[in-house]
């Protein structure tokens, strides 16, 4: 069965069924594959968007640091 068939299927089975419950309770469960499938950038704001392009673009320039090294220059943290 193609895609377009299941989901005519399931429009046909929907519409068949009066119970409140059991249509909220498919509601739900649609609701959370639909959100498990949203991508994670489009649910960030524009200042961490930002943040992370001039990192990736830092990083492809060459201006990359070793983790260890940042934290013992920056905090004097060492391994």
């Amino acid at each position: 069965m193609s895609k377009n068939d299941l989901k005519s299927s399931l429009h046909a089975l929907i519409e068949g069924i009066e119970d409140t419950a059991v249509l909220q309770a498919y509601l739900i469960l649609l609701s959370r594959e639909v959100k498990s499938q949203e991508d994670f950038w489009e649910t960030i704001d524009s200042k961490t968007k930002l943040a992370i392009e001039e990192g990736l673009a830092d990083f492809t320039q060459g201006r990359d640091q070793d983790f260890f090294q940042y934290m013992k220059t920056a905090h004097g943290v060492e391994r």
